[in-house]
């Protein structure tokens, strides 16, 4: 008996402004700069049933940077722009 083909999920497409060029992109490679913890730092207790923030929401020096790109070439030529 052959195999049934798997049922992929319908991914929902978005658009987002390239962070170098400026095109609109469809579904870009999306950039996280996430700022670390000291290492005396407090790290929060995860809690399963607890209430969650989005990584965009937070504030203060744990705010976090998301910058999209419309592909790695973009994102190369950005990272290239920076440290000239």
């Amino acid at each position: 008996m052959p195999r049934q083909s798997q049922k992929r999920i319908p991914r929902k497409t978005f658009k987002r402004k390239c962070h170098t060029c400026g095109k609109m992109a469809t579904n870009p490679l999306v950039y996280h700069i996430v700022p670390p913890i000291s290492v005396y730092g407090q790290i929060p207790i995860y809690q399963k049933g607890g209430k969650k923030t989005d990584r965009v929401d937070l504030k203060g020096k744990m705010k976090i940077t998301v910058m999209n790109y419309c592909d790695r070439e973009c994102r190369r030529r950005r990272k290239k722009e920076i440290w000239e």
